[in-house]
């Protein structure tokens, strides 16, 4: 098995994705494992504009073209910036602990009961895309145009009026919960529905979407 310090790696944030490529990497094998991990993932990529940021090698900015073609090509994403990031990555963070003993995680993790968890403090606006590999909790509302798209569960503490995508990776286990639910579009791995606006506007009805046999459901929290 090769070393984990030889493969490329996918970190996805609030501003985009982050590529950490190994110092002594060629260029025939990072297109290669990149076209491997987007094509893996094109559920997730597909239709997504995305700035992309990398770390570790410096390319030139023809190998730079080369990725960005390669990423568009396996996945149908749509990259709106690339740039090198000289800062470089924690390794000694990232080495898993002896409690753990857990090696680092692929792009996409498939149990919903626990995995990595992002947390945004505050209203997500109009106009904002939240794009991240794990569980995304909101603590506040998401406002009409935003976009949240995530490969695990999706809880927000307030209003969903934008659109939201969970288990985005293909996991139909993936639920989306919130305090008011009515979205513009809601996604559950590869199905899409629209909730009716039926609320009181000083209502709040906790309720939850997950899928059963092939369909998403909307219910009150807690049945």
């Amino acid at each position: 098995m090769e070393n984990a310090k030889n493969q490329i790696a996918f970190k996805g944030t609030a501003d985009g994705l982050v590529i950490i490529i190994p110092g002594e990497m060629e260029t025939k094998e990072i297109l290669e494992q990149v076209a491997l991990k987007v094509k893996a993932a094109e559920k997730f990529f597909r239709g997504a504009k995305l700035k992309v940021m990398y770390r570790g090698r410096k390319l030139t900015e023809e190998e730079e073209e080369m990725l960005v073609q390669m990423m568009v090509v396996n996945s149908g994403v749509s990259i709106e910036s690339i740039r090198f990031d000289p800062e470089q990555p924690q390794p000694e963070r990232e080495k898993p602990s002896k409690l753990s003993g857990m090696p680092i995680r692929k792009i996409f993790f498939k149990e919903i009961e626990e995995g990595p968890c992002k947390f945004i403090k505050g209203t997500v606006r109009g106009g904002t895309r939240i794009l991240y590999e794990g569980n995304v909790v909101v603590l506040g509302d998401a406002n009409p145009g935003s976009e949240i798209v995530a490969s695990g569960n999706v809880v927000i503490m307030g209003t969903i009026r934008g659109m939201v995508h969970a288990g985005a990776d293909g996991n139909r286990n993936a639920i989306v919960a919130a305090l008011r639910l009515c979205p513009t579009q809601l996604r559950i791995a590869d199905l899409i529905t629209r909730c009716p606006e039926t609320y009181e506007e000083d209502t709040f009805l906790p309720e939850i979407a997950s899928i059963k046999d092939g369909v998403i459901y909307v219910e009150p929290l807690g049945k």
